[in-house]
């Protein structure tokens, strides 16, 4: 800190310093080296100014004390002027690349501009000619030394800044390159992700055809394989001989005489003690005969008791218990007219009826009606099956 630190005095120069050789920092140099207004009083360490400052004065005191010894005042004031010279002279040949960085030239340039400010004020205070005429050439000196790291100091500044710049658009051009790779990344991923998908989508949809090939007939979707799966599928009629066929909650049964078709359905019937529904075969349609296909209609063929001369001898009108009587097939009765003949029998898990083929019409026997088809399927829904 400068704190009554060595400095220049009154008008009198070097001849006026004091027992204790401490002087006051006149108001001039205080405001170059803290601001106007300011001292350094804090407690911290001094900025490289202040220090030089502080340096130079303590040379010049110290320089003083050494020459009061031997030699008349005045000799001692041009010996103190000379060794301040000699420190001051400057030349930047000497210099070569020394102190070029921006750190390096500020430190000297802090120190030439105290430097100055000293030789400065011992210039202006002093009385001596030859005295002032030495302090002017230490002004002279110093300034040079001031032009030289001020000048020094801009270049590599501006070459610091340069290249700081540089950096920064370096670390930009860097940061934008790695935001392009990651873009092109996440590019590449869900492209690689779509490509995937689309490939998995392509042979869903290849395995979806190639599956519904074995379950459809004439555009329309089946829920079987027919000639394999589909009961009475190259039928006319349905005739099960006596036996029942069982699809899902569906069956059907024709007696083998007189082949009177009966259709059940697997019904809720009520609740158990838990309140779970219970289920029984009830009754849905009955016919007295057997269900066939004619043409571009469905209905029954009503099945007629042979005449008694066309019956064998258990089932004469002379018999009291006639058994193992004969029918042949009576009246077509129609149920519905299809638009056209295109027609087979489809009967499935729930489901029991005839298909058209092409338009997917459905005529439920259990229902009595006729609908759009009411079978549920892929082939239905993502392809162009009906």
């Amino acid at each position: 800190m400068i704190v009554g630190v060595c400095s220049v005095v009154t008008s009198a120069g070097l001849g006026y310093l004091s027992s204790t050789d401490q002087l006051e920092i006149p108001e001039p140099i205080k405001d170059s080296l803290f601001g106007p207004g300011e001292t350094d009083e804090s407690g911290e360490s001094e900025t490289p100014q202040e220090d030089a400052y502080e340096r130079e004065m303590e040379k010049i005191v110290t320089d003083m004390t050494d020459e009061r010894k031997d030699t008349s005042a005045k000799q001692q004031k041009l010996a103190v002027a000379l060794k301040a010279l000699e420190r001051a002279k400057f030349n930047a040949s000497n210099v070569g690349n020394a102190f070029k960085t921006v750190s390096e030239a500020s430190k000297k340039l802090a120190e030439a501009k105290a430097q100055i400010l000293v030789y400065e004020g011992l210039a202006n205070t002093s009385t001596d000619e030859d005295e002032k005429a030495i302090w002017k050439q230490a002004v002279d000196q110093t300034q040079k030394k001031i032009d030289f790291f001020q000048t020094t100091y801009d270049e590599a500044k501006k070459g610091a800044d340069k290249a700081a710049a540089a950096l920064r658009e370096k670390a930009a051009a860097e940061q934008e390159a790695a935001k392009e790779r990651a873009r092109l990344a996440e590019q590449r991923r869900v492209e690689a992700a779509a490509a995937a998908e689309a490939q998995r989508k392509a042979k869903e949809l290849a395995d979806l055809k190639e599956g519904c090939k074995n379950v459809t007939w004439e555009n329309v979707y089946v829920g079987g394989r027919p000639g394999a799966d589909l009961a009475f599928w190259n039928k006319t009629s349905i005739t099960t001989g006596g036996t029942t066929i069982t699809k899902g909650n569906k069956k059907i049964t024709t007696e083998r005489i007189p082949k009177k078709t009966t259709v059940q359905e697997n019904q809720v019937s009520g609740r158990d003690s838990r309140g779970r529904p219970t289920y029984s075969w009830r009754n849905k349609v009955s016919y007295d005969g057997y269900i066939g296909i004619k043409g571009k209609e469905v209905g029954w063929v009503a099945m007629n008791k042979k005449p008694s001369s066309r019956q064998p001898s258990s089932c004469k009108d002379s018999r009291p218990v006639k058994r193992n009587c004969a029918y042949e097939p009576g009246d077509f009765n129609k149920l519905h007219t299809f638009s056209d003949s295109s027609l087979k029998f489809v009967i499935v898990d729930n489901h029991m009826g005839v298909m058209q083929a092409q338009t997917g019409k459905f005529y439920s026997i259990p229902d009595k009606k006729v609908m759009d088809n009411p079978l549920t399927s892929d082939c239905k829904t993502k392809l162009d099956y009906k």
